[in-house]
């Protein structure tokens, strides 16, 4: 059973001692601080489960120190003991998030109970919290091929420490592989944390990622955690690596080699681990080549790689997702109930989806505002249109959209001549030896048009 950490600090040596004592006896680990100071630099490599803390103590109180831990981004539980003449500050402390506080004199049982029921509120929550995600994340689901290959690969990698690099088009659900993965991991219980490294300035990648102290910099006022100690004992999640600067690639490779961090204005090293996902659009080997990406931190991030399939490429998947977000626009703004007409859900699946999941989620939502009960495939006009514009960024030449189509029609073929190579070739007018090479070259497997 994993104990629970407590940090009680009280300038009263007695008094520490003795409850000391009776938490150890309940099963908790403890450790005991005279003064606020020592406190802070303990949470700094270690944070509490719970911390017991006295109001009135030497050059700081317990209401500063509580003050201080918000300020430095710390999300743990205060539990306040205070005597008589401090019980506006113990309540105070409370307005501001504290737990609870308890009146001296007191006895050591009173404290254990309000500990246990500090803990399983806080279990609760994280609970709750888990079953919101749970929730949020209904749209990574298929039955195609391709998708259950990619849940395969999902469970085989979860459970162990490797890093992973998460690679497709824009809109494939990159963050929801990435969620999927910690959801499974060893650190599930800790933090997912998502760093988009497109997003960040270049001055100030460093400070956002490893944090900085008061006084680093010109407005520096106060303490800070970076993206990398905030993801302690849970999982950092760098989308869009292939954005970062050189320089910025550089940090992060001492970062993941070393599991160690230094925050901007410290000299002290801190120590961390984190689980590694990244994702990218880019072909990071193909930057490596061309200098834009160092070649150690492509393999220090590609133990594990998983390519993510284009919604072209998991058709078969299109009527359950567009369902799913149907009703959960349905849902969400509390209307009537609607259905997708034969003839949209065959529109659907026609369209090639440049922009992959998140347009399709775009699409149905834009039909739901437009359409009555039933949505019939004139509101998907706008489609082509939008084709044309979106395939710029995700279809870079018009050999890429013929390689595209030629598959798609091959396979349309395949599946109408029941498999039947030589029938299939009769209807395209080519050689049986030509087909058996395109079935090749754009890997088509004989499931795929197989019933």
């Amino acid at each position: 059973m994993n104990r629970k950490l407590i940090y009680l600090v009280d300038d009263d040596k007695n008094l520490r001692k003795g409850l000391q004592i009776a938490l150890m006896n309940e099963g908790f680990e403890v450790k005991t601080f005279a003064e606020p100071f020592a406190v802070l630099n303990e949470i700094k490599s270690n944070e509490p489960d719970v911390l017991v803390s006295d109001i009135c103590m030497g050059e700081i109180s317990g209401i500063e120190l509580f003050q201080k831990l918000l300020s430095d981004g710390y999300d743990i539980p205060v539990i306040f003991i205070s005597g008589q003449a401090s019980i506006s500050d113990a309540v105070k402390g409370v307005q501001m998030g504290a737990y609870d506080f308890l009146e001296k004199p007191f006895a050591p049982e009173k404290l254990v109970v309000t500990i246990e029921k500090c803990l399983h509120l806080r279990k609760i929550k994280q609970e709750v919290d888990d079953l919101k995600s749970s929730v949020v994340e209904t749209e990574f689901k298929g039955k195609s091929k391709v998708f259950t290959d990619l849940l395969s690969s999902i469970k085989k990698v979860a459970g162990t420490t490797a890093s992973v690099l998460i690679t497709g088009e824009s809109g494939t659900g990159k963050e929801l592989v990435a969620k999927e993965i910690h959801k499974n991991s060893q650190v599930a219980s800790g933090p997912f944390i998502k760093v988009n490294c497109s997003s960040i300035p270049e001055n100030l990648i460093e400070s956002e990622l490893f944090g900085f102290n008061k006084g680093a910099f010109t407005g520096a006022d106060r303490n800070k955690k970076g993206f990398f100690e905030l993801a302690n004992n849970g999982t950092i999640f760098l989308d869009e690596i292939g954005e970062m600067s050189l320089s910025a690639q550089a940090k992060v490779l001492r970062a993941t080699q070393n599991m160690e961090i230094q925050k901007l204005g410290s000299e002290q090293v801190i120590s961390i681990k984190v689980r590694i996902v990244a994702a990218t659009n880019r072909d990071l080997q193909a930057e490596v080549k061309k200098g834009n990406f160092r070649e150690d931190l492509f393999y220090r991030m590609n133990v594990f790689p998983i390519s993510m399939p284009s919604l072209r490429e998991r058709t078969s998947d299109i009527p359950m997702l567009a369902e799913h977000f149907l009703s959960e626009y349905v849902r969400v703004n509390r209307l009537p109930q609607k259905f997708l007409s034969p003839e949209a859900m065959k529109r659907l699946m026609e369209y090639p989806w440049p922009g992959n999941i998140r347009e399709l989620k775009n699409a149905i939502e834009r039909m739901a505002i437009l359409g009555g009960q039933v949505l019939d495939e004139n509101l998907l006009s706008f489609l082509s249109a939008e084709s044309v514009r979106n395939s710029n960024s995700d279809l870079k030449s018009l050999k890429d959209f013929r390689n595209v189509s030629e598959r798609e029609y091959i396979l349309n073929v395949l599946k109408t001549t029941d498999g039947s190579i030589s029938e299939a070739a009769s209807v395209l007018q080519i050689e049986r030896t030509y087909l058996h090479k395109k079935i090749h070259d754009y890997k088509i497997s004989k499931k795929e048009y197989f019933s």
